[in-house]
């Protein structure tokens, strides 16, 4: 194979530079057959969104039922505030 140097390779480039273009260049269609093509490789995007909402809403729903529970069944001492109980569950037993 020949050593090309920097100068005959530039004139080549020059005196062959149509038909190497011509040879380039893409048939006819291409640009929609390869839009086809990825269109089937590319796999569709997925909304996370609506799955975030509904785990959201549960989250609210447990939430709520279990302060409505602690506060209707299992708090110490109904007389006093929440505040108070939860600090009375802290405090060092002497």
């Amino acid at each position: 194979m020949k050593e090309w140097n920097e100068e005959e390779l530039e004139k080549f480039i020059k005196e062959n530079k149509n038909a190497l273009v011509d040879g380039c260049r893409p048939i006819v269609g291409h640009e929609v057959k390869f839009m086809t093509k990825l269109q089937l490789k590319v796999k569709h995007f997925v909304d996370l969104t609506p799955y975030f909402v509904k785990v959201a809403i549960v989250t609210i729903i447990i939430f709520l039922c279990s302060i409505f529970t602690w506060y209707s069944v299992m708090r110490p001492d109904p007389s006093k505030s929440v505040i108070e109980n939860i600090i009375e569950q802290f405090k060092p037993s002497k």
